[in-house]
Order: C-alpha cells, then sequence, then structure tokens
C-alpha cells in the first residue's frame, strides 16, 4: 500500500535548493498558472486551453527542478 506522509507531496530536493532557484520555480508556475487564468477570464481562451496552459507550466516547473537536480548530482561526482 502506498502511505505517504505531509511533507512527502513536497519534493525533498527542492526543499534543499538554493532560495533563489526556489523563487524561480515558484515564479513560473504562478507565471502560467496567471496566464491562463487571465485568458479565461477575459475570454481569450476557452477551459481546455486554459488548463493545458496550466498543465504546461507544471510540466515546465518539474523540468527545471529535475535539471537542477540533475546538476546537483553531477557536481557530486
Amino acid at each position: 500500500m502506498l502511505r505517504l506522509n505531509k511533507m512527502e507531496i513536497i519534493d525533498r530536493h527542492f526543499i534543499k535548493l538554493p532560495k533563489k532557484r526556489k523563487i524561480f520555480v515558484v515564479i513560473i508556475g504562478i507565471g502560467f498558472f496567471l496566464v491562463g487564468l487571465v485568458g479565461y477570464i477575459f475570454k481569450l481562451t476557452n477551459i481546455f486551453e486554459s488548463l493545458l496552459i496550466v498543465t504546461i507550466g507544471i510540466l515546465y516547473s518539474e523540468i527545471i527542478k529535475l535539471s537542477y537536480r540533475i546538476e546537483s548530482l553531477e557536481k557530486k561526482k
């Protein structure tokens, strides 16, 4: 069975990142969310397109976090 603690929702490698990198990743995620929200509110996009923009933002921020993690692992070698 899968058992999650409350803190396992947030990636432990993300917590270890420097403050500037954390802020950058969060700003990217919030930026895509705002673009999707504003596009939907002002009827520039429909709900599907807005959700697609938010999904792309989530994926992009996860890719950035993954690249930071790979970079830190390469430094350890």
